[in-house]
């Protein structure tokens, strides 16, 4: 995932042979021209530099430019941007952010078109999970962004605890069904009340801080059959299955340690590290922690598994080139080197890094290793891992991403901390957070809106996905 602690960085070149082998078939500008470029880089501060920074040289020696990242803070990253882009400001040469900012990009001419310059380094789009390609990195059959990370909601869940037959005993017993890993939200809420056993061990936690509270109800909703909206724009969140769904994850808190409303991203992999809780929903890099003894008192005991019926799929980060770049080509080879499949390889799977898999290829378990080429997990928790992601993708609930979709988000996520803290009820909570949804509807144009949901909807279907 996403959200950054301050890692030692490691340095290594990545220049691989048929890689290599490939770039020097191109013609490139003259090195004398690229050696006095510098692009650069936004990003998100923290781990997610990392690969940028594992890259830098071997960008160098493929190119001739220098790279230079110019990191935001996580939170306000969003804000930051518009204010440079709207000034048109040529600050920044690369766009690394979350798909949900896409929407708004394109449609306010943040962004250039890639397609125009793939002839100068395919970006090799026919190996990318398909949940992945059109709906997120394009818009009206345009390329936009490239991936960098491919983030979705897995169930981690405590191996030893599930297999144990006296546990098994007592769960038939008490639910007249096997103790399983669940595969519907009724059967999750058996498993998290089953376990929680005050002050050592609880069922479940989630993440419940005000930021991204919202993708763990998402997460419930989709499961449920939830729609972001209907056909006409109108919100679907306050619906009968919104208000069940965010009712279902206030109940959870019973479930879940005391200080839940604390709970963030950090936090949710420490309460499962530490080995007091029995199952969570957390973004899949997760699992890459549980197998490394260094983070990880549960080390081997870790199962992994999608969420039930559906794995919502919350931030993840796309590439983009500014539309503003003075190096748009340059600046184009970058990104498309960063996610070539030799390269992205060497990065999706390591445990100082956010970064998770978006290609066909990076779902092989023997790929599951970190940046120095070293296995992260034994072989059989890595075929468990790649197994989860991939059935998690099958059934994807791509982000919301259309103009306004930050501002609907954001709302949104004010909105489920608030009946997470008590201080609205579930349905009052959904029913004013459809009202503000109404208002960014229309000041974004209904119409227009209505326009950009349903093509947004259809390249769910083309790539085979319900919803």
């Amino acid at each position: 995932m996403t959200q950054g602690r301050s890692f030692t960085i490691g340095r290594r070149s990545l220049v691989q042979g048929g890689l290599a082998a490939g770039i020097s078939g191109i013609a490139w500008r003259d090195r004398a021209d690229a050696a006095a470029i510098t692009l650069n880089i936004e990003v998100d501060a923290g781990q997610n530099e990392l690969p940028f920074r594992w890259n830098a040289a071997a960008l160098k020696t493929h190119f001739g430019f220098d790279s230079k990242l110019l990191s935001l803070p996580f939170v306000g990253q969003y804000e930051k941007l518009v204010t440079e882009l709207t000034a048109r400001s040529s600050v920044y040469d690369v766009l690394v952010f979350p798909p949900y900012f896409l929407g708004d990009f394109v449609a306010l001419g943040f962004l250039r078109e890639l397609d125009p310059y793939f002839h100068l380094l395919d970006p090799k789009l026919a190996d990318y999970l398909p949940v992945y390609r059109d709906p997120v990195i394009k818009r009206a059959g345009k390329t936009y962004a490239l991936m960098y990370d491919g983030d979705l909601l897995q169930l981690t869940y405590r191996t030893d605890l599930f297999g144990d037959p006296k546990e098994k005993a007592a769960f038939q017993q008490k639910y007249g069904h096997d103790l399983a890993v669940p595969t519907t939200w009724e059967e999750f809420m058996h498993v998290a009340e089953f376990f929680t056993r005050p002050p050592n061990l609880y069922g479940t936690a989630f993440y419940a801080a005000r930021g991204f509270c919202y993708a763990w109800f998402i997460n419930i909703f989709a499961g449920l059959g939830g729609h972001w909206f209907e056909a006409d724009m109108k919100p679907g969140i306050d619906s009968d299955t919104g208000v069940q769904a965010l009712t279902m994850l206030v109940d959870m808190k019973k479930f879940a340690p005391p200080n839940i409303l604390q709970v963030d991203y950090p936090t949710l992999n420490e309460v499962f590290l530490n080995g007091s809780t029995a199952m969570v929903v957390q973004w899949d890099d997760l699992a890459l922690k549980v197998e490394n003894p260094a983070m990880s008192k549960v080390v081997g005991k870790g199962g992994f598994a999608p969420c039930p019926v559906r794995s919502y799929m919350p931030y993840s980060r796309v590439m983009a080139v500014s539309a503003f770049s003075k190096h748009p080509a340059e600046a184009y080879k970058l990104i498309s080197y960063m996610q070539q499949p030799n390269v992205g390889i060497t990065y999706v799977y390591d445990p100082e890094c956010g970064e998770d898999p978006y290609r066909e290829s990076y779902l092989n378990p023997a790929a599951v290793k970190n940046h120095t080429g070293q296995p992260t997990m034994s072989p059989e928790a890595a075929k468990s891992y790649v197994d989860a992601i991939r059935a998690g993708l099958e059934a994807g609930y791509p982000e919301l991403s259309i103009p306004g979709g930050p501002r609907y988000i954001d709302i949104l996520d004010l909105y489920v901390n608030q009946a997470l803290a008590g201080s609205l009820s579930p349905k009052a909570a959904l029913s004013a957070c459809a009202n503000e949804w109404a208002s960014i509807t229309e000041a974004e144009g209904k119409s227009d809106q209505q326009k950009a949901y349903s093509a947004w909807i259809d390249s769910f279907k083309q790539v085979g996905l319900k919803y």
